[in-house]
């Protein structure tokens, strides 16, 4: 397997295209695929589905966000189920990071994947931490959020209560480990 560099969140925490986080979620869906077919289903605790859906929307966010800027705010918007299907799997994987007795199979995966695949290794901690900031901005729920994306999704004008809340949601990211 080519060797590549590990996506770390300096200034966003969007993925970059070819994201170690999308090919490890990848490497996870195709593990419980063929531990379903083998008749042990729950060996990766969730089924291969929520891992793929996981994967894709990682993929979908790297492919689709355009290089992050200072200042700027960009809108996009994930479906219901592929925003409960990252949640999903960052729950896994906190579980096999805590060493959960269910989740024994999960960290050995991942480890050996991050590790042996990318420059400079990864860890779990490090997939955690990746998950845990792609879901923070896309999970933030504050009245910030909703100015900001009724604005833009209706091309509203962008006064000085789109200004504030906008500059309101710098604060709220960094609170949840974003530096934007």
């Amino acid at each position: 397997m080519r060797r590549r560099p590990a996506y770390v969140s300096g200034k966003s925490a969007d993925p970059e295209p070819g994201d170690p986080l999308q090919e490890i979620l990848a490497s996870l869906a195709a593990a419980a695929t063929v531990a379903d077919d083998y008749g042990d289903p729950e060996k990766y605790v969730l089924p291969h589905l929520p891992y793929q859906v996981a994967a894709d929307a990682i993929g979908r966010i790297s492919s689709d966000m355009p290089p992050a800027r200072r200042g700027a705010v960009f809108l996009m918007g994930l479906p219901a189920f592929q925003l409960e299907a990252l949640w999903q799997v960052v729950g896994v994987l906190r579980r096999a990071r805590n060493a959960d007795e269910d989740a024994t199979q999960v960290p050995d995966l991942v480890q050996d994947h991050a590790t042996h695949c990318f420059l400079p290794p990864r860890r779990i901690d490090d997939v955690v931490t990746d998950m845990e900031r792609v879901l923070a901005v896309r999970s933030l729920d504050i009245p910030a959020v909703h100015t900001v994306a009724t604005t833009m999704l209706l091309k509203g004008e962008r006064d000085d209560s789109f200004r504030s809340a906008r500059d309101d949601l710098f604060p709220a990211w960094r609170y949840a480990v974003i530096d934007p």
